[in-house]
């Protein structure tokens, strides 16, 4: 979206300039820079970008950027970018003469007449001609200066053409310039020099050889950093030293970590060819830049810890005042009491005795306090424990309380306190047994299986009864609909023991447990003893499944497999089964058990009421739907019920005979006599076939029957036989049978006005 505006603004907006996607605004006069000011700030705002004003500058009659200077007399270099050469000194060589005359080689397309001016500086290159510094090899060499810090001889960067730097270190600075290659002509893009400190001017010619490379890089690394270049150096060791498989020493070797950002080439070129070493010899910087900032503390640390020879021993014990008075008792032969220092040397004074101004104990030296510190690093140099430690230095040297002071040097080690074993735990704090089942319980979370599902395991403190629910999600929504279902059947605990999971942690699942009156009882985080009952059955769940994983086998049915066998066992604590002590009972398993034969059932009041009332509701609805026995017997024949719904024509009972092949209280099993498909239903839904003559011989009865049922229809309490529509809860919990009510209304019937003479009897 920027660069559309930017487009915008260089079309409608006079007098400003892109430069690598910053605005520049510009004016012949401060009006015309203020009104081209105003239209881009006006612009902006109408596309809604806001500017940072810690990165705006106002009416400049210069600006700096990218290493160039732009001010209204056009755009010139950047004076970083040509102090190291305005500041070269004279050479006061020839050899110097002809290493600076090697670098003006390198720009001399920009400097007009070089060959007539240089001439006198060339002459003082040549064989048997002595070195001379007139007043015409000065103006030479300052006329050249000023050509090379001219703008003309500077080019801009292009990443996209090849780039070298070029470095080289003297025995008092360092100096780099940077190249890049335009149709196979070098062109110069910096120049950069560096003196050197008094630390840096002690290093072996190859560690300032290293540090000039190093110093390069990092001096020129806005232009290096994302494109591959060359490093070229004069010092042929530094190719392989910079290689991949070198093993340089520690000072080199941090700094050739220091250019693991960049990608680059390190070629040798010889000293006469290098460019870069007049800006080392002869530049003279006006700041001494510290670039190895660590080398002074690296330099004390070694020498810490030097190894203690016997001559600086003897040096250090002879102005040591403790070893002082000691050696005095042991010439004149008696023990001065009164001085401090000796005395714990007084139950030794028989062990004790002199060489030169050391003293010693048997054939271990005494060493002096001021080397006491340092024994004790150098006697820990390979981080040995106390006990090792006391054995490596009690072979060679001895002082009092050294014991004592080699613990405390080990405890006080960093690198040994950091892998040293952890404190040892506190004593184990065993929680109380609740006072009844499912008030504190505990979870956690078991997975992922190879399957990616995750188990998870909620066990009650009481009674270790543990149900196992099977997730594929574990968030805290999920988590929380899982334990709902649990809690639905066994109600809510009182308090939950969890760890620091995320989904126990969220403010969802918190809220979950507050509305329900939860507590919430978090381990220490990484400290799952804490919770060591969920954990233990936890490894049981995982024997388990990893059993069943190496038998190939389905892991979720061994899972029910073993909550049923766990549920049903005594546990070893409490001597009683999980369910037993959960629910009261002890569950049915597979095994065989004596409560499997019939038994009498002790008389119990509920049994009593619950006997008495579904007696009561049974002969009510008995009387109600005028139920009678069925007088059905295997091989009658019967006409079946069309149960299945039909239409409207759909005669009641299907045509095809039956033959009853079986019968059990009111199920009867009937048989087609066509298909000899077989069917189960009750004796309601058959009607049996009378014989004729069976029908004949009966007729009186069935005719006192009929009569009989004529006489209830005209009963005004008789009630239609029919369905029960009662619900079987109501009828077995019901204790008085229900009233039996009129199966129509009664109504008045009043005579007519002209009968009000006669006496009618309705």
């Amino acid at each position: 979206m920027f660069q559309k505006v930017l487009e915008q603004i260089l079309s409608d907006c006079p007098n400003t300039i892109n430069f690598i996607d910053d605005i520049i605004i510009a004016g012949k006069t401060e009006r015309e820079h203020d009104e081209a000011l105003e239209k881009v700030l006006h612009k902006l705002k109408q596309c809604g970008i806001l500017l940072n004003q810690a990165k705006c500058a106002f009416k400049l009659n210069e600006i700096a950027f990218v290493g160039h200077l732009f001010n209204k007399d056009g755009m010139t270099a950047s004076p970083d970018k040509i102090d190291a050469i305005k500041t070269f000194r004279p050479p006061s060589t020839s050899e110097e003469v002809r290493s600076f005359l090697g670098l003006v080689n390198y720009v001399g397309a920009f400097i007009p007449n070089l060959a007539t001016i240089s001439f006198p500086l060339r002459e003082l290159t040549k064989h048997n001609v002595p070195f001379r510094w007139t007043e015409e090899e000065k103006n030479a060499f300052e006329f050249i200066i000023n050509q090379m810090a001219c703008v003309g001889n500077l080019a801009h960067f292009d990443p996209k053409l090849k780039t070298r730097v070029v470095a080289d270190a003297s025995p008092v600075g360092l100096g780099a310039i940077l190249l890049q290659y335009f149709e196979g002509k070098p062109r110069v893009i910096s120049f950069a020099s560096k003196s050197l400190t008094d630390t840096e001017k002690r290093y072996a010619q190859t560690e300032k050889e290293a540090l000039a490379l190093v110093w390069a890089v990092e001096r020129f690394q806005i232009y290096l950093l994302g494109i591959h270049f060359e490093l070229e150096t004069d010092h042929k060791p530094l190719e392989a030293i910079f290689s991949p498989r070198s093993s340089p020493c520690l000072r080199i070797e941090r700094w050739v970590l220091r250019l693991q950002a960049f990608s680059y080439d390190v070629i040798y070129r010889k000293g006469k060819s290098n460019i870069a070493d007049p800006l080392s010899r002869l530049s003279q910087p006006a700041d001494k830049e510290v670039f190895d900032a660590d080398s002074d503390v690296y330099i004390r640390s070694v020498t810490e810890l030097a190894a203690v020879d016997i001559t600086e021993m003897d040096e250090v014990s002879k102005e040591d005042p403790e070893l002082s008075a000691l050696r005095e008792c042991l010439d004149q032969g008696t023990w001065n009491h009164t001085v401090d220092a000796i005395k714990p040397y007084h139950a030794f004074r028989n062990e004790l005795g002199k060489v030169g101004y050391m003293v010693v104990r048997g054939d271990r030296l005494i060493v002096p306090f001021s080397l006491r510190r340092r024994m004790l690093e150098l006697g820990h140099e390979g981080h040995p424990g106390k006990t090792k430690m006391q054995q490596r230095l009690r072979n060679n040297c001895w002082w009092p309380g050294m014991d004592d002071a080699i613990a405390r040097a080990v405890d006080g080690c960093e690198g040994c306190r950091l892998v040293s074993q952890p404190d040892r735990p506190e004593p184990m704090q065993r929680r109380p047994l609740p006072e009844a089942p499912w008030l504190d319980v505990a979870i956690d979370f078991l997975g992922p299986l190879p399957s990616g599902d995750y188990l998870l395991v909620i066990i009650d403190y009481f009674s270790r009864y543990k149900e196992v629910e099977i997730l594929r999600k574990i968030t805290a929504q999920e988590t929380a609909e899982r334990l709902e279902r649990i809690f639905v059947r066994l109600g809510y605990p009182r308090t939950i023991t969890l760890d620091n999971g995320r989904q126990f942690v969220s403010r969802e699942f918190e809220e979950f447990c507050n509305r329900r009156g939860i507590i919430l009882n978090r381990t220490t985080p990484y400290w799952p003893q804490e919770n060591g009952l969920v954990e233990r059955q936890n490894r049981s769940l995982m024997k388990r499944l990893k059993i069943s994983q190496a038998l190939n086998r389905d892991w979720k049915k061994d899972l029910n497999d073993y909550l049923a066998m766990y549920y049903s066992t005594p546990h070893t604590i409490t001597a009683k089964t999980p369910s037993e002590l959960m629910s009261g009972r002890n569950i049915r398993t597979k095994l065989p058990s004596l409560k499997d034969l019939a038994s009498s059932v002790p008389s119990t009041d509920y049994r009593d009421r619950d006997q008495q009332a579904k007696e009561k509701s049974r002969v009510a609805e008995d009387h109600r739907r005028r139920a009678k026995a069925s007088d059905l017997t295997i091989g009658d024949k019967v006409l079946m019920k069309n149960v299945l719904p039909g239409n409207k024509l759909t005669p009641t009972f299907s045509p095809s005979v039956m033959t009853v092949t079986a019968k059990d209280g009111s199920r009867v099993t009937v048989q087609n006599d066509e298909t000899r498909k077989s069917y189960d239903r009750n004796t309601s839904h058959l009607k049996k076939i009378v014989d004729p003559s069976v029908r004949d011989r009966d007729e009186d009865q069935y005719q006192q029957e009929t009569e009989k049922e004529a006489e209830e229809l005209e009963d005004p309490l008789y009630v239609e036989p029919g369905i029960s529509t009662m619900d079987p809860d109501e009828a077995e919990t019901a204790i008085e049978p229900p009233r039996l009510q009129r199966s129509r209304p009664q109504r008045n019937i009043k005579k007519a006005r002209y009968f009000d003479d006669c006496e009618l009897d309705y």
